[in-house]
């Protein structure tokens, strides 16, 4: 499989209407309603004796009541508005967790080739077709050469499939067929093998997976079963899709497991290999569908287009996770979440991308390449480990698209996106680049230029960056001299001449903000590594906390820290390393900060300390650079930061106002290094 490396898209900002804004106020309004239905309901159930099995919980409460407040929109946007996570139902059922059937009252079915038997009520079998009318408990095993499970019961009725060492194979349609029903679960029995595969072309119109359900669908259990979906999807449900157990092996001619509601997954350890999305969810109209939510399991992922796709919301939450995706490796059309787990990716396009909100709060996340890492509207992180290695921006904050043509859409369709070469930039086992092999020196331009993940997330001692892997090659020169072609000012005043194809392209004329956009770090660990801007905001940058240590770009034309409207910084710790010619500082802040004009190479030791002696922060250099802009939580106005790299040692001033220049030694600031809009906080 190949990968792309570089980002075409153009997002340039835009803004939201008040008619939007009226709407979300409504949709708010709404979601109260519903939560207090829910409160009574939960309420209601509560009287009743809490070991009976008709017990309800919590998620069933919510699946019952979700006909009653369910809202259908005409428009994403006004989905968008009504939207409040709150509302969505993620959690699971007794049942989707409970994998036990009773063998005695369940009803047998025996598959022998070309024909089948059933012991028991509920089903009947004519020739290779096993139908299902009945409520109740199945147990099937044995091998179908061509031929199928079919579930036709009322669309009130539950039904439990025990797979015990099935086979099936079905040239003209699923192998497992649900047309009617109110719930199904499939359950896959302890210590048995199934495996189930559909043919190249249906004879129904309406059927589009291996396995397909128009109700909602469960896989629960402790056995295995691979799933072949040569016609297009591997697992599909209009309704839930649960995987809640199983060793499940799924391979896909277009999306691996798809629930048009939402996808939620708690357990079990599941492979995909698929040519369109891994995981998908594509309910567009109502703003409680269309979500995946991840809580626990592994999940092993290597997609043609997508790694997993949300339509309102996309959510970690714990679990062991990697993906290999042609395209972005998570993406929602709305809002996302880190809250867990471990996540590590491999993306032609985004790491991860959210059209409004993105918000990280724990977890490991590390992406060994991509062209962007986080992007959305609004990018927040308040914990959690991160390491990004990016082609492009390591995290950027541009404007929503919410338009109702937007790349995914309520559609069951699936566009298999080119492919490219898998895994070019990712890090071999000798630490190197690239394919086994291949020189660990390359050329430092944003189109030859490979990287990888910087090491050892969440595993720094206080302030200090993973080692990194040089790159030897880069500008030339000897440490602790100015590349020649750093501290140029710009061909037009500030960042004008990012206007064009230049990596980094997000960023416009200077003084053009989008006041929604916003990078905001609260907390945690956050290690970045770019070859276009580091953190590059279209609005505001705010630092409030955690540490924050970036290897930005050698070329003019990007900086480790670019913005369009304030950054300001109140607390945390921050180490950037970067080229002079786009370099800025903060605007302001309640914690001091300096940029401080201190060059090396690739593989230089950057050490900052406070008046006292004491490190602020290290950082391995991935490539050259010419400018470190530093700030920790023991800077005051007016202190000495230091700056040294490799023991050769850079004075500078802290402030809590933007500089006027970038320091070249001594206490105060240097000449200025190029032209840009007052407020910018960069090089006057």
């Amino acid at each position: 499989m190949t990968r792309k490396t570089t980002d075409s898209r153009c997002e340039e900002g835009s803004s939201r209407t008040d008619f939007v804004g009226m709407l979300r106020g409504v949709g708010l309004l709404l979601a109260g309603c519903a939560a207090a239905v829910l409160l009574f309901s939960v309420a209601d159930c509560s009287a009743t004796d809490a070991g009976e099995p008709s017990i309800a919980s919590t998620a069933e409460v919510l699946e019952e009541n979700a006909s009653e407040k369910s809202v259908e929109y005409a428009s994403f946007e006004e989905v968008a508005a009504a939207f409040d996570v709150s509302a969505l139902n993620l959690e699971y059922s007794k049942r989707d967790m409970d994998a036990s059937f009773d063998e005695s009252s369940a009803t047998k079915i025996t598959l022998s080739g070309d024909s089948a038997s059933v012991s028991g009520s509920g089903a009947v079998a004519e020739g290779s077709t096993v139908t299902i009318s009945t409520a109740g408990t199945y147990i099937v095993s044995g091998n179908l050469t061509d031929g199928s499970i079919t579930v036709t019961t009322s669309e009130n009725d539950k039904v439990q499939i025990a797979l015990n060492g099935v086979k099936i194979a079905c040239s003209s349609g699923p192998a497992i067929d649900i047309q009617s029903a109110d719930k199904c679960f499939i359950t896959l029995a302890e210590g048995t093998q199934n495996s189930l595969s559909d043919g190249s072309a249906f004879t129904s119109e309406d059927a589009n997976a291996c396995i397909y359900a128009t109700c909602d669908l469960t896989i629960n259990g402790l056995g295995s079963l691979d799933v072949s979906g040569n016609y297009r999807h591997g697992v599909f449900s209009k309704d839930d899709l649960v995987v809640y157990g199983g060793s499940i092996n799924v391979s896909a001619v277009e999306d691996g497991l798809n629930g048009k509601d939402s996808v939620k997954i708690g357990a079990g350890d599941i492979s995909i290999d698929s040519g369109a999305d891994g995981v998908k969810s594509s309910k567009s109209t109502n703003p409680e569908k269309g979500f995946v939510y991840v809580s626990g399991g592994s999940l092993s992922i290597d997609a043609e287009d997508d790694g997993v796709q949300a339509k309102t919301y996309l959510c970690i939450a714990g679990g062991s996770i990697e993906i290999d995706a042609a395209d972005d490796a998570l993406r929602s059309d709305l809002e996302g979440a880190l809250n867990g787990g471990s996540t590590t990716v491999r993306s032609g396009d985004d790491a991860f991308h959210c059209e409004t909100k993105l918000e990280v709060n724990d977890g490991s996340f590390v992406v060994e390449t991509c062209s962007e890492g986080y992007e959305a509207e609004q990018v927040v992180v308040n914990g959690g480990d991160t390491n990004i290695c990016a082609l492009d921006d390591a995290m950027n904050a541009s404007a929503a698209d919410l338009s109702d043509d937007s790349e995914s859409s309520d559609a069951d369709t699936s566009t298999i996106a080119p492919s490219g070469e898998p895994g070019a930039n990712a890090a071999q086992p000798d630490g190197s680049i690239g394919a086994p092999g291949a020189s660990s020196a390359n050329a430092d331009s944003n189109e030859q230029q490979q990287n990888t993940a910087p090491q050892g997330a969440g595993q720094q001692d206080s302030a200090t960056s993973p080692e990194l892997p040089s790159d030897d090659g880069a500008q030339g020169g000897q440490a602790g001299e100015t590349p020649s072609d750093l501290g140029q000012a710009p061909d037009v005043q500030g960042r004008m001449e990012r206007g064009g194809q230049a990596p980094g392209g997000q960023g416009g004329a200077p003084g053009v903000s989008d006041s929604n956009c916003l990078i905001q770090i609260n907390g945690g660990t956050v290690v970045l590594d770019s070859q276009g801007d580091g953190v590059d905001s279209n609005g505001n940058v705010e630092i409030n906390g955690g540490t924050l240590l970036v290897n930005g770009p050698s070329s003019d034309g990007d900086g480790a820290f670019d913005y369009d409207g304030e950054a300001t910084i109140s607390g945390g710790t921050v180490l950037m390393a970067g080229a002079v010619g786009m370099a800025q500082s903060f605007t302001s802040g309640t914690q001091a900060f300096a940029l401080v004009q201190a060059s090396g190479l690739a593989g230089s030791v950057i050490e900052a300390t406070d008046a006292d002696g004491n490190v602020i922060a290290t950082l391995t250099a991935t490539r050259a650079f010419g400018c470190v802009l530093v700030s920790g939580a023991d800077v005051s106005d007016g202190d000495t930061i230091t700056v040294s790299v490799d023991g050769a040692a850079t004075m500078a001033t802290a402030a809590t106002t933007g500089t006027s220049g970038i320091a070249t030694g001594g206490m105060g600031g240097g000449p200025a290094k190029g032209n840009r809009p007052e407020g910018q906080g960069g090089p006057a």
